[in-house]
């Protein structure tokens, strides 16, 4: 990843001897790359397709990885928010895999549009301080509402490797439709190579209506 940028956190940090905990909590340290109006950063095209999914927090499976394994955030956030916090201290874990989904941070669709936007953009930069330190990256996909789609796309490539989970979703009838309807335009906006399915998809999807093998589906930490 190309590093464009790197802002201080205040007009006098560049005179400092040694950092403060928390002093860059917008991570102005690194800027990257990005071809949209929000400065999303853009993330290279993926083309790894992982054998195994294994949880972030999952200590003894990333210090001891299967072959063709890959890092997810499919968990609740307060578990993998130390990627955007600190993400210095993470590295040397996800470098041990070497492949990496992005992480996951939540979009609720009463959160207000700036805060869902907020969430795209630390996801996506998260992907790209990672892919900066080595490792490779699959950008994970989430939406809420059809207002969303304006912006939760962007900074991911087309043609590329994608992930997507319905955990979240599959008890609940109008969030079930509001992924599917998500599903739909991802396909049309990003057109995958392949989209990496954490569970199973809800029942209003119906994979035979995409192309043939366009999905590779991962078993849960419940199944």
């Amino acid at each position: 990843m190309t590093l464009i940028d790197s802002l201080g956190p205040t007009r006098t940090s560049h005179k400092w001897s040694e950092m403060p905990g928390n002093f860059d909590v917008l991570n102005t340290r690194a800027l990257y790359k990005s071809s949209n109006q929000w400065g999303i950063p853009d993330l290279p095209r993926a083309e790894f397709i992982p054998q195994h999914l294994v949880a972030y927090n999952d200590r003894w499976t990333t210090s001891n990885p299967p072959p063709e394994a890959c890092v997810h955030f499919f968990l609740d956030d307060y578990r993998f928010e130390t990627l955007w916090t600190k993400p210095t201290r993470p590295i040397t874990r996800l470098q041990r895999v070497g492949f990496s989904l992005t992480p996951d941070f939540s979009m609720w669709s009463q959160m207000p549009k700036i805060m869902q936007l907020w969430q795209v953009y630390r996801a996506r930069w998260c992907g790209a301080w990672m892919a900066h330190h080595g490792i490779g990256v699959i950008p994970t996909v989430g939406w809420s509402t059809s207002d969303s789609f304006d912006f939760c796309f962007e900074g991911i490539p087309k043609w590329s490797v994608v992930a997507v989970s319905a955990v979240g979703v599959l008890r609940d009838k109008e969030a079930a439709g509001m992924f599917a309807c998500g599903l739909n335009e991802l396909v049309d906006q990003l057109e995958p190579t392949k989209v990496l399915v954490y569970g199973k998809l809800p029942d209003i999807v119906n994979p035979e209506h995409y192309d043939e093998d366009l999905f590779r589906f991962y078993p849960t930490r419940w199944r």
